[in-house]
């Protein structure tokens, strides 16, 4: 009984293997990629389970869910075959798509907006007036290098972020430059308290938010507003931005006349919160209204 034990084990382990060669045989990219490392035939047949992972990561990633849903047993690990001085081995290596979606979410130096934005495009854009004239505006940039500024205005819930989210999206995948996605509201609160109490940070992250080669100011406007904030804060970064021709996207409640008005917090504030005003209408050259129907 004994040998017949053995004798089934050796069947089994075989019949395993024959799966094995067969799935690999099957894998057309598993095979040039041994052929272009010149393994013997001999070498294939005694490392048949090390291919097999090799094959089956192949398979799997052929039809790949995307990042957030690989379901291997190694998610985001990818096996590579290696052939050196006779010696056929498997290694370990990050997931392209992983690399790419690293580098891709690196373009971002601050995201203000829901991670799961990250993955949408053009295509999850509904084709209403504003958007139409959005996508025109960024086409210029993309194709002409036209820096003209997007100043996007209306109701909320009108898709004015979410259309300026992905516009950094198709950024950040072409690489065309690192980018600040700022909530008005909170990123002007934490300037203003560092500007209060550590004054070189307070610098550093205004130049950062001066020198970006791409800025979204998100919800223009509905940030608090003094006569400090207003010639501290935000007229040196328009005031930069402008003079640099840098990327600029603004979303907001209301139109550039009536942030003028907003920031004119004293008589004399109301000369700089003018100055303010024309700097982004020249910069913006139009005001893109989405309306004010809720649409996301």
């Amino acid at each position: 009984m004994e040998k017949l034990k053995v004798n089934m084990t050796i069947n089994e382990d075989q019949a395993i293997l024959d799966k094995m060669k067969i799935a690999y045989e099957n894998c057309p990219a598993a095979i040039r990629h041994l052929n272009d490392l010149k393994v013997p035939q001999e070498v294939i047949d005694r490392n048949l389970p090390k291919i097999f992972d090799f094959v089956t990561d192949i398979n799997y990633c052929k039809h790949c869910p995307g990042v957030k849903k690989c379901q291997k047993e190694r998610p985001l690990l990818v096996t590579r075959i290696t052939y050196h001085n006779g010696y056929l081995d498997r290694e370990l290596s990050p997931c392209p798509e992983f690399l790419k979606r690293l580098s891709f979410e690196k373009h971002f130096l601050v995201r203000d907006f829901p991670e799961d934005w990250l993955d949408y495009d053009f295509r999850s854009l509904d084709k209403n007036k504003g958007r139409i004239k959005l996508l025109a505006q960024y086409k210029k940039f993309v194709e002409k290098g036209d820096n003209s500024w997007m100043y996007l205005y209306g109701g909320p819930n009108s898709g004015r972020t979410f259309s300026a989210a992905i516009l950094t999206n198709d950024i950040a995948k072409k690489n065309l430059g690192q980018i600040c996605f700022l909530n008005c509201s909170q990123r002007i609160r934490e300037l203003t308290d560092l500007l209060y109490n550590d004054k070189n940070r307070f610098q550093k992250e205004l130049d950062r938010y001066s020198n970006v080669p791409v800025l979204v100011l998100d919800d223009f406007g509905n940030e608090f507003k003094t006569d400090m904030i207003r010639d501290a804060i935000l007229f040196p970064i328009i005031s930069a931005r402008s003079s640099k021709r840098l990327l600029t996207i603004l979303t907001s409640d209301f139109k550039i006349d009536d942030i003028i008005t907003l920031y004119s917090t004293s008589k004399p504030g109301a000369i700089r919160a003018k100055q303010i005003g024309n700097l982004i209408r020249m910069m913006a050259k139009e005001e893109i209204n989405f309306g004010d129907l809720e649409v996301y």
